[in-house]
């Protein structure tokens, strides 16, 4: 069963690999471990691609990233990423790891067929063509809606995509098109840069996930069950919605699922009294885009 979580900033902060920008390390201990043996850390690989790394048994660091091809430090996507991430390419040998497509079972670690790219791959490229390196990470929200996302013929988070660059028009963003839902990891460093202070205290957002993230001490992977089928669908039986809560004065709590496995039809992953999706109202945070690191 899916467990929500709440995480604060600081805690974040250091599982994100983000201590630099605030000045701390992970761990303030006696031993000065600054992770904690064997969790897992979502890394990027040579060719875009996500890869894993693990803490050391002893604490000091996280060990190299694993990437799937020794000689590139990644996977190359085998076809072109469409506006939701998925690819239309195929795998000759017929193993779905590495086609680009999230299929069952390849976002729950410890499944035989976990897959981290494909986890990753399902929504980590976009038709922006562009990024950002300077200016502001946060540009606007989009007014709370419900987890199916709609606009117009688009549905689901090539609905949210629209959404955020109808709402940067509407608040005079620089170059609208440009703008995308915001990632958990871009509100992260968003928050730690200040730049979500300004969101009213009260507001509920919905957290568009893509990066393994820390749930009760355990990584958890990201995938579509917590993001309401990609923000499809309006029922609770199947997938979570992840989510954030701003508490005014910079403070904000994060609820996270810590099984965010989906195959439309297992009712096993879902927590409904936590991590709703359907009733729900939130809104859309829009960022502009960040270039891969």
């Amino acid at each position: 069963m899916a467990t929500g979580h709440r995480l604060t900033t600081l805690g974040l902060a250091v599982g994100l690999g983000l201590g630099p920008l605030i000045g701390l390390s992970c761990n303030d201990d006696s031993e000065g471990n600054v992770c904690t043996p064997g969790q897992l850390l979502a890394c990027p690989c040579g060719d875009g691609s996500n890869g894993l790394q693990s803490c050391l048994q002893d604490g000091s660091a996280y060990g190299p990233c694993d990437c799937d091809d020794p000689t590139e430090g990644g996977t190359a996507p085998t076809g072109p990423a469409t506006e939701t991430g998925s690819s239309s390419g195929s795998d000759p040998t017929g193993d779905p790891c590495g086609n680009g497509i999230e299929d069952p079972g390849e976002c729950a670690m410890g499944d035989p067929a976990y897959c981290p790219d494909d986890c990753a791959a399902d929504d980590t490229t976009t038709d922006l063509g562009e990024c950002v390196d300077e200016g502001p990470i946060y540009v606007t929200l989009v007014p709370p809606t419900p987890s199916r996302w709609e606009s117009g013929a688009l549905v689901g988070f090539a609905a949210g995509q629209q959404l955020c660059r109808d709402a940067a028009l509407a608040a005079g963003a620089p170059d609208p098109g440009m703008v995308t839902v915001c990632t958990y990891l871009q509100m992260i460093q968003a928050e730690l840069a200040g730049e979500l202070a300004a969101v009213p205290m009260g507001t509920s957002a919905w957290v568009h996930r893509i990066t393994a993230a820390d749930v009760m001490g355990m990584p958890s992977a990201p995938g579509i069950g917590g993001r309401c089928a990609d923000w499809t669908t309006l029922s609770n039986d199947l997938s979570d919605g992840e989510h954030a809560e701003f508490l005014g004065g910079g403070m904000i709590d994060y609820f996270l699922d810590d099984d965010t496995s989906y195959d439309g039809v297992d009712t096993s992953h879902t927590q409904p009294g936590l991590l709703e999706c359907g009733m729900q109202m939130r809104s859309i945070l829009c960022c502009n885009p960040s270039c891969p690191p």
